[in-house]
């Protein structure tokens, strides 16, 4: 029996994981890059939480969005008004997702802390 090949199976699961993965649900393709790991995270808490992945998927890439590329507001009250612009299809309101972004944000942080000091560009040129 041959060694396990620990880097082929990331790419296997990797596969497996939702079509698309988060880059699917920016609101412009390409509009901010996806941090290693992030979509195993994001699909990861999906499925812990047992929310759908067409609910949730919006609210990761908001939160890529608001940390990544643009320099967006955080607080409860304008995160609200920018889920109504940017949560896609989703058929949950900000409150179901509010603790998504928070998770997000939360991993974000732990992972890729210099996302929060926003990339040099405003508008995700």
């Amino acid at each position: 029996m041959g060694r396990f090949d620990s880097e082929r199976f990331r790419e296997l699961l990797e596969r497996l994981r939702p079509a698309g993965g988060v880059a699917r649900c920016l609101h412009y393709p390409g509009m901010t890059t996806i941090p290693v790991g992030f979509d195993r995270f994001a699909s990861d808490d999906a499925r812990h939480q047992g929310l759908a992945w067409s609910d949730v998927c919006p609210a990761y890439a908001l939160a890529l969005v608001s940390r990544g590329s643009y320099v967006l507001p955080q607080d409860d009250e304008e995160m609200e008004v920018l889920w109504d612009e940017l949560g896609g299809e989703s058929t949950r309101p900000w409150p179901d997702v509010r603790g998504v972004v928070a998770r997000s944000w939360a991993w974000l942080d732990a992972h890729h802390p210099a996302l929060d000091a926003a990339s040099p560009t405003q508008g995700g040129g």
